[in-house]
């Protein structure tokens, strides 16, 4: 395997082994409630249920916000020239 690679696998080890401890923490520091799984964020319907709990204003959330345009393409067709004067 080249260094590269090594490295590669390295790295994203770490991240997944890094996820696993932070999840698990999460599930303590909650109190051992298996509600914390079970997030959701449904921006068709301006629908985000953090821990089984429905969140009346994300706006407050750290990092929410930035999902609230993800998906959507906003467009506007190019203005005419004027008409030139004769």
């Amino acid at each position: 395997m080249t260094n590269a690679k090594k490295t590669y696998f390295t790295v994203a080890g770490g991240l997944v082994a890094l996820g696993i401890v932070l999840a698990v923490l999460g599930f303590i520091a909650s109190g051992f409630n298996s509600a914390v799984f079970q997030t959701q964020i449904d921006l068709r319907d301006n629908n985000i249920n953090l821990g089984g709990v429905e969140v009346d204003d994300p706006a407050n959330i750290p990092f929410i916000n930035l999902f609230e345009n993800l998906g959507e393409v906003e467009f506007t067709a190019p203005e005419a020239p004027d008409a030139p004067r004769l």
